[in-house]
């Protein structure tokens, strides 16, 4: 009987605090523009100035490290493995090489390596 009581309490607890946590959100990051163009990473630009409050928070670029980061390499290494041996063979049919190329390997390739650390809004 003990057991059973504690488990309710244990899930009442959850979702309260599941109702609760948003209420106590933080304002979110400030969102870089959304029609900012590619180039600029290749000229080594940040969306988010040369500093004051358009940097991102260091949250931000700690869970970019820990955890975008590694993710953007799997995706890397998927991507070019899912190219080279099931999307190209598909792709010299439709002449469509660009395309596959530039989604399933550069892409990643461009989020992992050239986005400046806590721009998780590439």
């Amino acid at each position: 009987m003990t057991r059973k009581i504690l488990c309710a309490w244990v899930i009442v607890a959850f979702m309260f605090g599941c109702i609760a946590l948003p209420v106590r959100a933080q304002d979110a990051a400030p969102q870089p523009p959304a029609n900012r163009p590619t180039a600029m990473y290749d000229q080594g630009l940040s969306p988010y100035g040369l500093g004051g409050e358009h940097d991102p928070p260091g949250e931000l670029i700690i869970a970019d490290s820990l955890i975008m980061r590694p993710l953007g390499i799997v995706a890397c290494a998927v991507g070019l493995v899912s190219a080279s041996i099931f999307a190209f063979p598909w792709a010299a049919t439709s002449n469509s090489y660009d395309r596959v190329g530039r989604e399933l390997v550069q892409k990643p390739f461009d989020y992992t390596f050239k986005r400046p650390l806590g721009d998780v809004d590439y």
